[in-house]
């Protein structure tokens, strides 16, 4: 299938991304503002500020193992300086299959801190920081540099657990968010995940899967960073409230990379950061304000001036691009005995798509849908059901690349995911997750790959 995008010149669309991102403080300062956020961008985890003193009698009903330090986490948050950590293990093995099969643990230990300065000093910044220990190996292998279809055991376009990387030890993201203008307008700057910020979701609490925790594969090959990789880059956003309410744009610049985790082994060696050309992103969104039935809606595209080869024909090109849309919406909440919606409780549903030219690029188009359900079971309040499928389609050139070399081309990938997380303390969540793997890597001739896991998430 001839890509829907390729008709567009790449480079004239990175020169557009680019511009627009370095020209947004001067063109949009009077009139957007800060939209709000529930996520640590690229995180693993989501800071809530601690705002009253938690009991931590029991070691079953504190909020982190640790507990809160006789009051003193929480004062310190009450303050404005917060500090977390976690551990997120994947325990994996494919039981189907051609291929030769493993059993795998991979896992990331993460560490955190997040300055408010608005607590702090009255001052309207953000310092935010964070490392981690990456350990194991993915199922289905680490991250392939510039490229999110191929280079695993599995040769699949997916990726089956969101916590995979390069083994070692490093500093993911340091940044640094100042707000102008009684907040209506704010910069953030210093290492930072890009593709956190520009095409991934906010189901990575309780998805699995890469694509659906995180973001689709076809996002990667534009070389813009992502977590756990983090970049030096600049984000300018604010919300547009005089046009409409909720509705916000962002647009960024960010150093790109040959391959994320080398020579970068430890996400300090900025002597290599600035060495490899530039990405730019931009996005519009829209997020339902005050709504029981909360919304996100966000569009994007993402482009780059690098050099890219057609695998087929050898034909050189310049620049890449992707474009994105995310809808995020809760559709429904359960009516307790008293008669009020229980907000904490529901269905959230999930949708992306992207699409890049099919002449250079891996993946040509993607799309998601999953959903998470919160307190399905009497007396699991907290316990979340997830059910997700991924559909990928291979680019046109390398399908013929690919045809070549074994007499057919490739099509279409699908991944269907489901999973219940039964948080058995608030510190302490344990997830038996199943993945299928259809036509993997868009070959029908093959057999599908059935994966079987267990995750454990610890807050420390």
């Amino acid at each position: 299938m001839k890509s829907i995008v390729s008709a567009v010149y790449p480079y004239k669309i990175a020169n557009m991304l680019i511009s627009t991102a370095l020209c947004l403080l001067v063109v949009t300062t009077s009139c957007i503002g800060a939209p709000n956020t529930t996520r640590k961008e690229g995180t693993d985890i989501a800071i809530t500020p601690v705002v009253a003193e938690q009991t931590d009698n029991s070691i079953w009903t504190r909020s982190c193992l640790f507990g809160d330090w006789d009051g003193e986490r929480t004062n310190l948050a009450n303050e404005g300086v917060t500090f977390y950590f976690n551990n997120i293990g994947d325990l994996q093995s494919d039981v189907t299959g051609n291929q030769e099969h493993h059993v795998t643990y991979d896992g990331r230990f993460r560490g955190i801190v997040d300055i408010n300065f608005k607590k702090l000093s009255d001052i309207d910044g953000e310092f935010f920081f964070t490392a981690l220990w990456q350990y194991g190996r993915n199922n289905t292998a680490q991250y392939p540099a510039g490229s999110g279809a191929f280079g695993n055991p599995y040769h699949v376009n997916t990726f089956t657990s969101s916590v995979g990387g390069e083994e070692s030890e490093r500093i993911d993201q340091m940044w640094y968010q100042q707000g102008f203008a009684d907040n209506m307008f704010k910069v953030k700057f210093g290492q930072v995940a890009a593709s956190s910020e520009f095409g991934a979701t906010d189901f990575y609490d309780v998805f699995v899967n890469d694509e659906l925790a995180y973001a689709p594969d076809a996002l990667y090959n534009i070389r813009q960073s992502f977590s756990p990789a983090g970049k030096p880059g600049i984000i300018l956003w604010g919300d547009l409230s005089d046009v409409a309410k909720g509705l916000y744009v962002k647009a960024g610049a960010f150093s790109a990379y040959v391959n994320p985790y080398r020579p970068d082994s430890n996400g300090v060696y900025y002597k290599d950061q600035f060495n490899h050309s530039m990405t730019a992103a931009f996005e519009v969104g829209y997020i339902e304000p005050d709504a029981i039935y909360a919304g996100t809606y966000k569009a994007g595209l993402n482009g780059n001036e690098i050099g890219y080869v057609n695998p087929y024909t050898g034909e050189t090109y310049r620049g890449d691009y992707n474009a994105y849309g995310v809808v995020e919406k809760t559709v429904y909440h359960p009516t307790g005995p008293d008669g009020k919606l229980q907000t904490a409780k529901g269905l959230d549903l999930l949708s992306e798509f992207i699409g890049a030219p099919g002449d250079r690029n891996p993946l040509q188009y993607e799309i998601t849908f999953g959903g998470r359900y919160t307190g399905l079971i009497p007396g699991r309040d907290t316990d979340k059901i997830d059910f997700g499928a991924i559909y990928s389609d291979v680019g046109t050139a390398y399908s013929s690349a690919y045809r070549t070399v074994f007499g057919h081309g490739l099509g279409g990938e699908t991944t269907l995911e489901l999973g219940y997380q039964c948080n058995a303390t608030p510190w302490l969540a344990i997830q038996p997750d199943i993945q299928d793997i259809i036509n993997p890597q868009g070959d029908s001739n093959r057999n599908q790959i059935l994966i079987v896991g267990l995750r454990t998430i610890v807050q420390f």
